[in-house]
């Protein structure tokens, strides 16, 4: 498949931290990934990071905007709001549908509050 080899989510196990959504795209076709770390001080942190990584490997990529993810792990909760100051608000309903691939069994809830 198209996205072999490329995680579509990953995230920190816990707490509350930075998202963004990215755009990955090579021979015409193209998916969304999300990608969420408590080590980035800004989305752009992330958004180099990954991009290098997967434009080694062929891909092209475009950030689609970011927010912040609230993950509790023992109450099995991931909330997503907020926005990104270098890329816009991503749409964080479409984050929720990406989490819900890896977390199918969480309580899921999304706003745009917040920064």
């Amino acid at each position: 498949a198209m996205t072999s080899g490329v995680q579509l989510v990953d995230i920190d196990d816990n707490g509350t931290f930075k998202y963004i959504l990215i755009k990955v795209m090579k021979d015409g076709e193209s998916f969304l990934i999300l990608r969420g770390y408590g080590w980035a001080e800004y989305h752009d942190d992330i958004y180099q990071e990954i991009s290098a990584r997967l434009e080694a490997e062929g891909f092209e990529t475009e950030c689609r905007g970011g927010g912040r993810i609230q993950h509790r792990a023992a109450d099995k909760n991931l909330k997503v709001y907020g926005y990104s100051q270098d890329f816009g608000r991503a749409d964080h309903a479409k984050a929720v549908e990406l989490l819900k691939t890896k977390y199918p069994s969480y309580e899921m809830s999304w706003s745009n509050e917040g920064y």
